[in-house]
Parts: C-alpha cells; sequence; structure tokens
C-alpha cells in the first residue's frame, strides 16, 4: 500500500473496515460506511469534509482487541531488555534494541495508536536504553531524504491548486480516443505519470472523480445509471466543492464527488433484446475495471521515481546512512533508469490483462469526444501561473536527473559534491512562494501557506521513525548479531531469491502500512543479505517494491478504499483481480532485479 498520503487519509491508512458484510447481492449497508467514510473525513486544499473533526476510534472492532495489542507490545519490549528472554548477542543492547523493534511492530501492524504516534517511541526510549542520544535520535527524523519528500509535496500542491493533472488527464483521453481499451489504457497511463510525484493516495482521490465522471456519462447514456436524489449513496455528496484558482474559478472534485450515484441493475426497466442487455453488462463491468486501472495505477505509477511512494524514500534514506556505495549508489536517476521501466512494463501488464477480462465485446466509441471537449473548454486556457508551475516542475525534474556527480553531472560542480536532491525539490518550493499568479509583482503569489497546511506529517514522522530505528540497530550490535542468525538464503538458487523476498514482504503488507512495513524489513533484510553473503540490493530491491503489492483488499492501501468507495466494487472481486496483479508483480519484480537491476545498480 503506497501510502505517500495526503490530507486526510493519512499514511497510518486508518482501516477502511465494513462493519456491516455484503448481502447476497453484494450491496452493504450503505448509511454505515458513509459514517466510516466521512468520519475519516478526506481534505481537498487544506478543507476537511463534515466529518473530519470526528475523533479518531481505535482502528480494533474490539475494545479488548485493542487493549490486548496495547499491553503486548511495551511487555515484549521489557522482556527484551531486562534479559528475560536472552539473546545471546554480544552488546547487550542488541536484546533492547530487539525488543522496541517487536515493539513498534506490533504497534503498527495492528494499528494501535497511529502510525506516526507509534513511530515517535525511538525518541523517548532510545536514549533510556542507551542506545542514541536524544540529539542522535532527533537528526534522524530530517534527513535529505526527508527534504526531498516535502519540498516534491509541496510542488505537487502547485499542480493540485491549478487543475494541472485534469487538464494532462483530458489531453491524453482525447489522444488516446474513446474506444474502451484505450480509455483503460489512458486512464492507466495518465494515472501512473501522476502517481510518480503526487502521492498515491492523492492521486486516487485527484483521479477517480475525473474517471467517475466520464464513466457516469457512458453509463448514463445506456440507461444503467440511477440518481438517488433522496437516498445515500456509499458516500452521499455534500456539493461540489468550487475553488478560486487565479481569478478563475474551477470545479474542484472531493472524493464525496464520485459516488454520487449508484448503480442499480435491477430497477432499470431491462433492455429491448438480447444485445442490448448484454452490452449494458458489459459497460458495467467496464466501469469497474477503468475504476480499478485509477487505483492500481496509483500504486503502479508510484513505484516509477523515487518520490512516488514512501518505501522507496525509506529505502533511499537507509541506503545513504548505511549502505555500500560499492554495490551502487540510489539517488533519483539511478531509480528512474530501473523503476520506470519496471513500472512501464508492469502496467502495461495489467492493462492487457484487464482488457481480456473487462473489454470483450465492446466495440467502437462509449463516449463522444464532445464530454471531453466540453471538459476541457470549462478548464479555461492556460494563465501565467499555469506557465511557471510547468517550468518550474520540469526544472526540478531536469536537475535531478542531471544531478549525479559520478556522472559528471552539476553535483560535482560543488565542493564535496554535497548537494542533494532534497535541495532541489526544496529550491523548486520556494520559488513557487515567490513567483506572481497574475501580474508581474503582484501581490497574489502562486502558492501561500495555506496550500501548504496539509504537508503529511504523518509520513514524514512515520519515515523518521524507521531512520531512527536503522540508526540504533546498527549502533546497538542487534544488525551484527542478525547476521550470525539469518543465514536462511544460504545456498538457495539467486533467480529464486527476489521472488521469494517479494512473496514475503507482499504477503505482510497487504495487512500493514508500506511504509511501515518498508520500516521494518529494509535493515532486516541487508542483515540477511550481508549473513548470507549476497548482494544487498539484492533484496532490498525486490522488498521494497514489494512493500506497494497491496491490490487485493479496500484496506490495503487508500487508493484502493477510494476505488472501493465508489460503489462499484464488492470485496471478492477486489481480492480476485487483486490477487493476480500481486502474482504478475512478483514476476516483474525478480525479473527486472535479475537483469535491469544489475546494470543500473551494478550487484
Amino acid at each position: 500500500p503506497s501510502v505517500v498520503p495526503t490530507s486526510g487519509f493519512g499514511s497510518d491508512r486508518r482501516t477502511y473496515q465494513r462493519r456491516v458484510m455484503d448481502d447476497e447481492n453484494g450491496v452493504a449497508n450503505e448509511e454505515e460506511e458513509v459514517r466510516q467514510l466521512l468520519e475519516h473525513g478526506v481534505e481537498v486544499q487544506g478543507r476537511p469534509t463534515d466529518g473530519g473533526n470526528a475523533p479518531d476510534e481505535p482502528p480494533n472492532a474490539k475494545p479488548w482487541v485493542w487493549t490486548i495489542t496495547l499491553v503486548l507490545g511495551p511487555t515484549v519490549g521489557v522482556l527484551f531488555a531486562s534479559g528475560a528472554i536472552p539473546l545471546n548477542a554480544e552488546d547487550s543492547r542488541a536484546s533492547s534494541m530487539l525488543g522496541l523493534l517487536l515493539w513498534m511492530a506490533i504497534w503498527w501492524a495492528s494499528e494501535t495508536l497511529p502510525l506516526p504516534i507509534t513511530a515517535l517511541l525511538p525518541v523517548v526510549i532510545m536514549p533510556l536504553l542507551g542506545v542514541l542520544s536524544s540529539q542522535e535520535v532527533a537528526k534522524a527524523y530530517m534527513n535529505d531524504t526527508q527534504m526531498l519528500f516535502l519540498g516534491s509535496f509541496i510542488v505537487a500542491a502547485a499542480v493540485e491548486k491549478l487543475d494541472l493533472h485534469r487538464r494532462l488527464a483530458i489531453s491524453v483521453l482525447l489522444f488516446t480516443g474513446t474506444r474502451p481499451k484505450y480509455m483503460m489504457l489512458g486512464m492507466l497511463g495518465i494515472t501512473g505519470f501522476v502517481s510518480m510525484w503526487i502521492s498515491n493516495t492523492a492521486t486516487s482521490i485527484l483521479m477517480v472523480p475525473l474517471a467517475v465522471t466520464t464513466l457516469k456519462q457512458i453509463l448514463d447514456s445506456s440507461g444503467r445509471l440511477n440518481n438517488h436524489s433522496s437516498t445515500p449513496s456509499r458516500i452521499q455528496t455534500d456539493g461540489q466543492l468550487q475553488g478560486e484558482c487565479q481569478g478563475q474559478h474551477a470545479e474542484k472534485h472531493t472524493p464525496n464527488d464520485m459516488v454520487a450515484f449508484e448503480l442499480d441493475m435491477h430497477e432499470q426497466d431491462p433492455p429491448n433484446n438480447l444485445h442490448e442487455n448484454l452490452k449494458s453488462d458489459r459497460l458495467h463491468k467496464f466501469a469497474k475495471g477503468t475504476v480499478l486501472c485509477v487505483a492500481y495505477g496509483s500504486t503502479i505509477g508510484g513505484l516509477a521515481s523515487l518520490v512516488g511512494t514512501g518505501p522507496n524514500l525509506v529505502l533511499a534514506g537507509y541506503w545513504e546512512q548505511h549502505g555500500d556505495i560499492a554495490q551502487g549508489n540510489i539517488n533519483f536517476a539511478s531509480w528512474m533508469m530501473f523503476g520506470l521501466p519496471f513500472s512501464i512494463v508492469f502496467g502495461a501488464s495489467v492493462w492487457f490483462y484487464f482488457w481480456l477480462i473487462f473489454c470483450r465485446g465492446l466495440e467502437g466509441s462509449v463516449i463522444s469526444t464532445d464530454v471531453l471537449q466540453a471538459e476541457r473548454v470549462s478548464l479555461g486556457k492556460l494563465t501565467r501561473a499555469h506557465i511557471s508551475v510547468i517550468v518550474v516542475f520540469a526544472s526540478m525534474v531536469l536537475l535531478w536527473i542531471t544531478r549525479q556527480p559520478s556522472l559528471h553531472g552539476w553535483g560535482s560542480l560543488f565542493r564535496q559534491k554535497t548537494a542533494g536532491d532534497g535541495a532541489v525539490s526544496v529550491l523548486a518550493s520556494i520559488v513557487l512562494f515567490i513567483l506572481p499568479a497574475k501580474e508581474f509583482m503582484g501581490p497574489q503569489k502562486i502558492l501561500g501557506w495555506e496550500d501548504c497546511k496539509s504537508v503529511p506529517w504523518d509520513i514524514i514522522l512515520l519515515m523518521g521513525g524507521g531512520f531512527a530505528l536503522s540508526e540504533g540497530i546498527i549502533e546497538s550490535g542487534l544488525f551484527a548479531w542478525l547476521n550470525t542468525k539469518l543465514t536462511i538464503l544460504e545456498g538457495m538458487p539467486i533467480f529464486v531469491i527476489p521472488a521469494v523476498v517479494s512473496l514475503l514482504v507482499s504477503t505482510v503488507t497487504e495487512f500493514t502500512s508500506n511504509v511501515a512495513t518498508s520500516t521494518i524489513f529494509v535493515p532486516i533484510l541487508a542483515a540477511l543479505a550481508d549473513a548470507s553473503n549476497l548482494p544487498s540490493l539484492l533484496l532490498l530491491i525486490p522488498g521494497t517494491f514489494a512493500c506497494s503489492l497491496s491490490f487485493m483488499f479496500p484496506n490495503s492501501t487508500p487508493p484502493n478504499a477510494v476505488a472501493y468507495g465508489t460503489g462499484l466494487l464488492h470485496v471478492k472481486e477486489m481480492v480476485k483481480y487483486g490477487f493476480v496483479i500481486n502474482c504478475i508483480g512478483i514476476l516483474w519484480i525478480s525479473v527486472f532485479t535479475l537483469t535491469l537491476g544489475r546494470l543500473v545498480f551494478g550487484f
């Protein structure tokens, strides 16, 4: 589950639980689901939904489960720290550090507390255990990787504010055409591209409403759409949010807008003939596939760039501090060289699979291009602000790609080659606070501080906790102890190892946060590789990519929850299709790790 979060859904992926099971027709208790999603309301441009101020509830359905996990975590930590469970390590701090690691893993897996709050435990516990000083722990929470993410998010806020993502999506759909298979390819491709630069959660929240608007036109024209103004849908709309952007009023789709309709296959009068009936059923199935394309595209696209999703940054931060540069260097350029081809092939495989499943029997255009043209016209012409953001964004990406000092990039011009990717993203974000939105030297700028109030501090704290854990594992001697114990991969054929690692991690990440999963697994996989005399990146690359293979359940990742919230999908359908996508992902992770991974990272 990919989770570089946006406001509202949060990186802790507060569990999207359905307290009422689907009935025999697969229709859930709607009012309960309305309360569930609105209670964890999503903010758009810093404005919460009506339920956004509701107090958080423990994610566990039963209070006694929450109580057990609350007590179990620190109990395990104390048992290891006190020596009640002997570790027989040379450094006594290793046992204490393992106790803290297990404590945090229990609370993260059960979501006993919000994930970022659990991530703050090292600040308190590590100095008490004598593993690291308070100063050393605090430094782990804000490094170049964190600044890279922070600056990128601020730039993404400008893209969202000016609706550049919608302009690009509509242009792509007009280019690909309105035949079902090409529409699905366009939706998957543009969502993946946007997700390379904006968090997976934000991408799905921004793109699903656009997909649903298009599907609404298709299904309405086929007579399969019911509008229930008096009956709540899975999420009842509270209206369209109108936002002023550079003097123009542009429609802002909120997650609540995307499901202001409900499909009802039983109340409509049946079509006049069998052909029309079959066509309508296929359109209904096509609508499901399109929504899944957007959700899965949000996750797949996040793998293409270093800033696309949290696990990528967790690995980059760990490698910067503890990695062996001789084995390979992880930066924006090297990650793009590996991640972009992987995402393209993985996405193409998903599209081909969905084409076979959801587009069979549908020929010709399913919607007039006039609808898309009208949508593009409603956005207005490009303004000075739009062009400025495009130039800043393109410059930021170009500076990322050309920085690498080892390739004689601009980073080699500075003494000691100290400029990092984080400096580039922060510079780009600062420029957006300087450039005028309208007239030259005017008082209104492209970004103001109010546009940045939704900065995802939760994911920043979560990654910081992971970096602190990594520091503690090294300093306490736990890493050295793991090297003597984790030798299970010795003698295993090398071509099997990436698949085994991917399968293990992808299974865990279906039930826990992708960032929390990577935080726990990255140092363990590094120790496992060292103990087995294997290149660290041979395990870390597939392990990190597998953290995002969470396609099966609505609560696995926010994009899945957003897709499920449209009311088009049932849980059993998501499990069925998501399982196949997971298998495809594991296959391609293994192939790319053993081929392109060796060329790019040199392991």
